[in-house]
């Protein structure tokens, strides 16, 4: 390998396969065809004389080689990333890019909804925002904020605790649930009840393997979408377990019971560069207020208690 012939946008290349596991998800992350992302790694292989990737029918895995590489792209692009905030950007430091990643329901159920507010405050923030299921090490890197229900183990990100979120089982009106006599969690087991696989995993780590809830969660349909979830809750075809924030939005559902037992920490992770710039100072300081337990009782260390109680302009609104 010769440093002054390298062609490092290999790299870049390298960086997104191994962070989504595929050639194909790449190039259509990228651009470009699978055939050229093929080509290029295999570019790199022959310019660093070793195999970084076992391909398979089922994707692709890195070899220890490739594993070592990573962390080290890691580095470089981390370097090439203080280098344009140091040197290269000349715009202010509260424009440009920002990266957000986020726990789907999270996303979707609570940030989403409050977006357009904050970026008619900021329109110079250019926010992009992606679902994150898992926390990976490659995606902790190319995002500037995550928002998780785990807390990464990243020696290198600022993790803070920002709340609690609480579940409960919900139906739609027209389904017999609602109609009364399910109140108790013995009730419900009987019945067909979606879980999210994030929450069904939450179950599995905090109650022990005879706990009844913990045996229904087992037996029951599983989903790795919560927009899915959702829709099947709203058309009436299953009770769901869902976070109890999602009452703030779909006012259609009810509230059957909660699941005290389960609850999970709202974690924002980010690496030191995002508090150098103003645009990341300023997302942090929204993120922050919008999950903080003083300005919304959802987050709370303690669930709300009541079925669902009424505010006068007929919203629905957690227990105090």
């Amino acid at each position: 390998m010769r440093i002054e012939t390298f062609d490092w946008d290999l790299l870049r290349v390298f960086r997104m396969v191994a962070e989504l596991g595929s050639m194909s998800a790449a190039a259509a992350r990228l651009g470009g065809s699978v055939p050229t992302i093929s080509r290029r790694m295999t570019e790199l292989e022959a310019e660093l004389k070793t195999q970084i990737f076992v391909r398979s029918t089922r994707g692709i895995e890195l070899t220890d080689a490739g594993r070592i590489l990573l962390r080290h792209a890691h580095v470089i692009f981390d370097v090439i990333a203080a280098v344009e905030l140091d040197v290269a950007n000349q715009q202010p430091s509260d424009a440009g890019l920002l990266r957000l990643d986020a726990e789907e329901s999270l996303l979707a159920g609570w940030i989403a909804p409050r977006l357009a507010d904050f970026l008619k405050l900021h329109p110079e923030i250019d926010l992009r925002t992606r679902a994150a299921q898992v926390a990976t090490v490659e995606g902790l890197n190319l995002a500037d904020i995550s928002i998780l229900l785990d807390r990464p183990a990243h020696p290198d990100m600022v993790t803070r605790r920002a709340g609690k979120v609480h579940y409960a089982i919900y139906a739609h009106p027209a389904h017999p649930a609602t109609s009364g006599g399910l109140s108790r969690m013995a009730a419900l087991f009987t019945n067909r009840c979606l879980f999210h696989e994030s929450h069904a995993a939450l179950i599995s780590s905090q109650l022990g393997a005879a706990d009844p809830l913990r045996q229904f969660c087992e037996r029951s349909p599983q989903t790795n979408s919560f927009f899915a979830a959702l829709a099947e809750c709203r058309a009436g075809a299953a009770l769901c377990a869902l976070p109890t924030f999602i009452e703030e939005t779909c006012t259609d559902l009810q509230r059957i019971c909660l699941l005290p037992e389960v609850r999970a920490d709202i974690w924002i992770a980010f690496p030191e560069r995002t508090r150098r710039i103003s645009r990341g100072v300023l997302t942090l300081d929204w993120l922050r207020q919008l999950f903080a337990p003083e300005e919304s009782a959802w987050f709370r260390q303690a669930p709300p208690s009541l079925i669902r109680s009424q505010s006068p302009d007929g919203g629905s609104r957690p227990d105090a």
